[in-house]
């Protein structure tokens, strides 16, 4: 598994790379040999910001953790995609697909980017009577079952997740009701 990190308002030393590489590079038992995961390292004023991202052919797996310690923060990464992907490796390799029942996952997501976060976060962002839209997030959808859909959106931790629905090819958002439920919005033409 190839992981690259990425660092904001830290600064990578050798020291933090091999420890990054060994923690979650214990990961790579668990994924196919050419999975490649982004773990991003955010220092804030009394914590630092653990993300780790491993985009896959049909889901994308994500964890992020915040501690005080950054040995603390990279471990929590690492024990809570473990669990992660041991729980829904069981789910999908016991669904009848075709293919290799060791891989996991289908089509390449690609990565979501954000537009102006950082305005908004400073408080520079105008705030007027108008609608404005503080981030742009842009991917693939991929044809999948509103099950895969949910457990795609509880493996990137969201609210709600769209896609196409592959037997009749509508876009579809799954969603997490209040009450801990599932809810499906299905569109029309």
């Amino acid at each position: 598994m190839d992981i690259r990190i990425k660092t904001k308002n830290l600064s990578l030393t050798d020291k933090v790379q091999d420890m990054v590489d060994d923690k979650l590079g214990r990961l790579e038992k668990f994924l196919p040999e050419d999975a490649d995961a982004v773990v991003t390292l955010k220092g804030k004023k009394n914590y630092v910001k653990v993300e780790m991202t491993i985009p896959m052919k049909r889901y994308t797996l994500r964890v992020e953790e915040e501690d005080r310690d950054l040995h603390n923060a990279i471990d929590k990464v690492q024990s809570v995609m473990e669990r992660q992907i041991r729980k829904y490796k069981t789910r999908l390799t016991s669904k009848k697909r075709k293919g290799d029942p060791n891989e996991i996952i289908g089509a390449p997501v690609d990565f979501v980017t954000d537009v102006a976060e950082e305005d908004v976060k400073a408080g520079t962002a105008d705030v007027e009577d108008k609608i404005e839209i503080v981030r742009n997030k842009r991917f693939e959808i991929t044809p999948m079952s509103a099950e895969e859909a949910c457990m795609q959106m509880d493996l990137l931790g969201h609210g709600f997740f769209v896609f196409e629905e592959e037997e009749s090819g509508e876009v579809c958002v799954a969603y997490r009701r209040t009450d801990g439920a599932y809810g499906l919005i299905e569109t029309a033409r």
